[in-house]
Order: C-alpha cells, then sequence, then structure tokens
C-alpha cells in the first residue's frame, strides 16, 4: 500500500503476483492476499483475464467520497453529541498524534491519527450501519492520497479539527452536525 500512496506505483501500473512475490522473496500466496485486501480499500482492482493493478481514483471521486463523509460524519457527530459522552480527553490526544506527525512530515502517521479521530466520533454515534458505511470509505487510504496528490500544510489541517472538538463537547448536537460536514468540506480537494 505504501508504494501506491507514495506515488512508486502509479495509477494503471500492472501488478504481477510472481514479479511481487520475488521481490518480496515470499511465495506467491501473501501476496495474492495483500492484493486482495488492497481490493477491498479500493487501490488495487482485479480485471478478468488482465490480472490485477493499480486502481485509477480520480480527483472527481475523492470529491464525490468527500461529500458522502462530510453527511455521515455530520451525522455521526449529531449523534455523539446527543449521547453526552465525553470524546475530549481521546479527541485532543489524536490531535496531539497528528501534530507530532505532520511536524515530522509523516503523511502516514497523520492519516493514521486523522482516521482514527473521525472513527471515534463515529462509533460514539452508537449506530452500527453508521459505521459500516463509514468503514465502507475507506477513510486513511483516501486520506493518505488526498495529503498525497494535493500537498497540504499537515499543521493547519491538526488544528482545524479543534472547532469540532468544541461543538462536540458542548453536547450541541446542531452546531456538531454543522462543524463536522465543514471540517470535511474543507479538505475536499
Amino acid at each position: 500500500m505504501e508504494q501506491i500512496l507514495r506515488g512508486e506505483l502509479r495509477p494503471g501500473d500492472r501488478l504481477v503476483e510472481l514479479r511481487i512475490a520475488a521481490q518480496m522473496e515470499t511465495s506467491q500466496a501473501p501476496v495474492r492476499e495483500a492484493l486482495r485486501e488492497l481490493e477491498a480499500l479500493g487501490l488495487v482492482e482485479t480485471l478478468h483475464n488482465r490480472g490485477a493493478r493499480v486502481r485509477i481514483i480520480s480527483d472527481a471521486e475523492l470529491r464525490e467520497i468527500y461529500d458522502v463523509r462530510a453527511q455521515l460524519e455530520g451525522f455521526a457527530a449529531e449523534c455523539a453529541a446527543r449521547t453526552g459522552c465525553d470524546l475530549r480527553a481521546r479527541l485532543e490526544r489524536e490531535i496531539r498524534h497528528m501534530r507530532k506527525a505532520a511536524e515530522a512530515a509523516d503523511s502516514r502517521r497523520f492519516s493514521e491519527h486523522n482516521s482514527n479521530f473521525h472513527r471515534i466520533i463515529v462509533r460514539a454515534a452508537e449506530n452500527a450501519t453508521l459505521t459500516g458505511l463509514w468503514e465502507g470509505l475507506n477513510i486513511k487510504s483516501r486520506t493518505m492520497l488526498n495529503v498525497v496528490r494535493h500537498p497540504t500544510d499537515l499543521i493547519a489541517v491538526t488544528v482545524s479539527h479543534e472547532p469540532l472538538v468544541d461543538a462536540l463537547s458542548g453536547g450541541d448536537a446542531e452546531r456538531a452536525r454543522r462543524a463536522a460536514i465543514e471540517h470535511v468540506l474543507m479538505h475536499k480537494p
């Protein structure tokens, strides 16, 4: 996955199991399994009689994903605010980790903690259907892809999470919904 997200493997590049297995000094079975996992994440596609290749994800598709994600996360924030659970400490911990990753220019680690931040909110909504839909968007890989394609100030992105934490901590469901939607859309490619 790292090679795809860093751009070493480009959209459309063929992924030959035998070649990858030889490079990694392993059998084809773990490579095949890894390709299936990458396909589930939407980073690889397998074409009948043509094998696997790095999936071409357009900016238009990324924008659509961000539009859907904004609505899902808005609803999640609204539900989480209504539950009254205190998320502040957990969310602030993820913000600290994002800041460290941003300062180190580590987009992989940044994306990981960014995804954890949003996952905390989605799970706090206590809605299994919502969580399943959100997980299906593969936020971590999409965030990494967006960061790699559209370099941005990761410190500024980190700071942009703070109004959402404040809205959730205030328990105002409508304000939390608006803050979540605005937060996601401000980072839309």
